[in-house]
This record gives C-alpha cells, sequence and structure tokens, in this order.
C-alpha cells in the first residue's frame, strides 16, 4: 500500500493509495443517489445487495480517480466514473436473474405433520456430480452444517463476497434443479 500514484496538479502533493481509497469511499457515502440511478438498469439481474453495489461503486471511484489523475483531467472524474461503474454493472449483471438476497427468502416453514424422506447418498452424490468442483465444495459444507447457512456464512468460510456466493448457490441449485428435470423427463 506505500505505492504513490502520478503527481496530483490539483492538489499539488502525492498521494498514497490508502488516502485515494479513503477518498473514494467518502466520494461513494456522499453520491449514493447517483450510484443507485446508474446501477438501476442492471439491478435486478445483480446477485448481492446494497452493500455489494457500495462496493464496486468505491472500487469504480478509486479507479476513475487514479485515471483522471494520470491524465492530469480531474474535472472529468464524474464521466470517468459512471463509465467505469456501468461497465462494472453490466459485468455483475451478466444477463441473468438470480435470487436478490436469499436470506429475503428465509421464511418459517409450516409444521409438517409427515416426514420428509432424506435423500440417498448416492442420490446426492449423482446431483452433485453435476456441479463444478468449487460448487460441491460449497455444497457439501452446506449439506454438513448443523443449521442453514446464510450467504454471509457461505463468503466467510470460502473467503469470497456475498454476491460470489449467493451465485455459487444460486448456479449449483439451478444445475442441480436442471438435472433431476432431465432424469425424470
Amino acid at each position: 500500500m506505500g505505492q504513490k500514484v502520478k503527481y496530483s496538479r490539483q492538489c499539488g502533493e502525492q498521494q498514497s493509495c490508502q488516502e485515494i481509497w479513503d477518498w473514494a469511499q467518502q466520494w461513494v457515502e456522499a453520491n449514493q443517489k447517483l450510484i443507485r440511478q446508474i446501477a438501476t438498469p442492471y439491478r435486478r439481474f445483480m446477485a448481492g445487495d446494497n452493500q455489494d453495489l457500495y462496493q464496486e461503486a468505491t472500487i469504480a471511484a478509486y479507479k476513475a480517480f487514479i485515471s483522471t489523475r494520470e491524465k492530469g483531467s480531474p474535472e472529468r472524474f464524474t464521466p470517468f466514473f459512471r463509465v467505469i461503474f456501468q461497465t462494472n454493472c453490466i459485468k455483475l449483471s451478466s444477463g441473468i436473474q438470480t435470487v436478490h438476497c436469499m436470506e429475503d427468502y428465509f421464511l418459517p416453514l409450516p409444521e409438517q405433520s409427515e416426514m420428509v424422506r432424506e435423500p440417498k447418498k448416492e442420490e446426492v452424490q449423482l446431483a452433485l456430480s453435476k456441479v463444478t468442483a468449487r460448487q460441491r465444495e460449497v455444497c457439501l459444507w452446506i449439506l454438513s452444517q448443523p443449521t442453514p447457512a446464510s450467504t454471509p456464512d457461505i463468503a466467510n468460510q470460502f473467503k469470497v463476497s456475498r454476491r460470489h456466493a449467493c451465485r455459487l448457490v444460486s448456479n449449483s441449485i439451478q444445475t442441480i434443479t436442471g438435472a433431476s428435470n432431465d432424469t425424470y423427463h
């Protein structure tokens, strides 16, 4: 983090990466309305929550700040930010509508009078053979938990963002569901 960026014409001093990062966080905090406005067309396709969105905006602000400094045009920060952030939103949405936030769907289940049959180990292995190795690792970890695991739990366990954890689970479910539908049809 001790790296220095190019000479700053506006303030007449060099700034460290940490100072730029702090500035980007402050800018995002002050411009949340603009961030939501830019992200709105892509939001429903993005797997993540507002915290993830603001983290992406902070990264875009950091990149825009560095780009404007390198080009010597700090007055162009906002257009640079718009392009970088909108590009990130497009990449994050990738055209697939996913569950907005899995925690929103953890509703209490009604009492069930009949026992639900646990799948056999072979059935689980067959279903998991359809997903990638990383998805299989996540699924097996989830299945081994004594209580339901939340997206933040998964993110912490596998050291990924909450958005990526949500995407891993969502894609696993889609793959397994598609594979089981193919088996029965």
